[in-house]
């Protein structure tokens, strides 16, 4: 019994990181989840869902009970905290990011790395950076009605599944290019159940299309799928340093500011790599 309820505390604990960290430009869900040692289970839960709907349920509903506690409490306070300290808090999450690099090199399933190995990084890492830099606001579908309206809102929330579940893609980022992120906030303050209920249920199908490939390709390639997934990984951290520690330093930042911030810098970045190493120890993969 205790087993059991240790087991069930770690998935909704890892709900919680992964929905409070969602909100960090650069960490993604997936992201999160692969660091976390979840992100299998997860992909498996829902590709293979009707084999098993009662253990798959379950699961997914202790997920999600850690997830929207971490998105409705912690991620004001990490939003708070990026906007007060945004180089200390955002080297913390680069060591969180970088802990868990070992890791996933050890799911490649191969230890000598190949030439082809490095292919795929960079592809990984290419299109992740690529990602990054589209600008924001290409897009608007905040505002219309009519079928055009519902349907480019099933597209959007098909889009919004993707960078749910592939990892190294942020999804507020993608929420800012599809010119949405206003919208959406606005849409949850103002309780405006139809936008978000047609937005829920189209990113909801996008995910259970999306799964099942990828719980193929990571069972059938599962070296050149992780090899990928650590360039989508380091690829993302691009976007932590362009659009919070780059903007962050002082024009007339002095050599005190500089060691200062060196120290504490330094700092949190170990203190985000030795929490990731720990809790990668209790994976459920």
């Amino acid at each position: 019994m205790n087993k059991r309820l240790k087991g069930n505390l770690q998935i909704i604990f890892k709900g919680f990181i992964i929905g409070s960290s969602m909100s960090v430009p650069g960490v993604s869900g997936g992201t999160m989840a692969i660091l976390l040692g979840i992100y299998d289970k997860l992909i498996s839960s829902i590709s293979n869902f009707l084999k098993d709907i009662k253990a798959n349920l379950l699961f997914l509903i202790k997920f999600c009970i850690g997830a929207a506690v971490g998105i409705g409490s912690l991620a004001f306070v990490i939003k708070w905290l990026l906007e007060s300290f945004p180089i200390p808090v955002s080297f913390f999450f680069l060591g969180a990011v970088i802990g868990g690099i070992p890791a996933l090199f050890k799911k490649t399933k191969e230890t000598p790395l190949k030439f082809s190995s490095g292919i795929y990084f960079l592809i990984g890492l290419i299109l992740v950076i690529f990602i990054g830099f589209i600008p924001i606001g290409n897009f608007s579908i905040n505002s219309g009605s009519g079928f055009t309206y519902l349907f480019m809102l099933l597209i959007t929330g098909i889009t919004i599944a993707l960078a749910l579940v592939l990892p190294g893609i942020s999804t507020s980022h993608m929420l800012l290019v599809l010119g949405m992120y206003d919208a959406l906030i606005v849409a949850i303050t103002e309780f405006d159940i139809v936008y978000i209920g047609i937005l829920g249920i189209s990113t909801l199908v996008g995910i259970f299309l999306i799964t099942k490939p990828i719980e193929w390709t990571m069972y059938k390639f599962p070296h050149q799928t992780y090899c990928m997934i650590i360039g989508f990984v380091l690829g993302s951290t691009t976007e932590i340093f362009r659009d919070k520690i780059i903007p962050a330093i002082p024009m007339d930042a002095d050599f005190v500011w500089w060691i200062t911030s060196a120290l504490i810098s330094t700092l949190t970045f170990l203190l985000g790599y030795v929490g990731i190493i720990s809790l990668s120890r209790y994976s459920n993969d």
